[in-house]
């Protein structure tokens, strides 16, 4: 069975494919975050004048470079910057919206539940209603 590829290079003249190795141009939180991380998988399309033309990461690699570049953002903006102008973190936001919880986490909730449960906490809409507040 023959793989598709996502990538479809539309151009029909000659492209070289090159393992990033290096990083230039980035703010140094993003550079530091990326400093030669061992599993850091990507690549880059150049055209036959070496200009590139298509950037290729493996899953993981693009997270962590998303992420990166999300909290350099952070580091360096504003509260109000940070949510009214950061296509990065809304990419994330998107991304993370449809991932699954982790198994771990799913547990520490329903622990957290449970002992609020026996300590008798009271939920916080139950308190609004009981005042008329909601």
């Amino acid at each position: 069975m023959k793989s598709k590829s996502l990538v479809k290079l539309t151009v029909k003249e000659p492209v070289r494919v090159e393992r990033l190795t290096r990083f230039a141009s980035l703010p140094k939180g993003v550079k530091a975050a990326l400093a030669r991380p061992k599993d850091f998988k990507a690549a880059v399309v150049v055209d036959k004048d070496g200009s590139p033309r298509y950037f290729v990461f493996d899953t993981y690699s693009l997270w962590d470079f998303l992420c990166a570049v999300d909290e350099a953002f952070e580091e360096r903006t504003s509260a109000n910057e940070y949510v009214l102008h950061n296509p990065v973190g809304w990419l994330v936001d998107a991304i993370e919206a449809h991932l699954p919880l982790h198994p771990t986490l799913v547990r520490r909730l329903k622990k957290g539940v449970e002992e609020a449960t026996k300590l008798g906490v009271v939920p916080l809409e139950r308190i609004e209603e009981e005042l008329g507040l909601s």
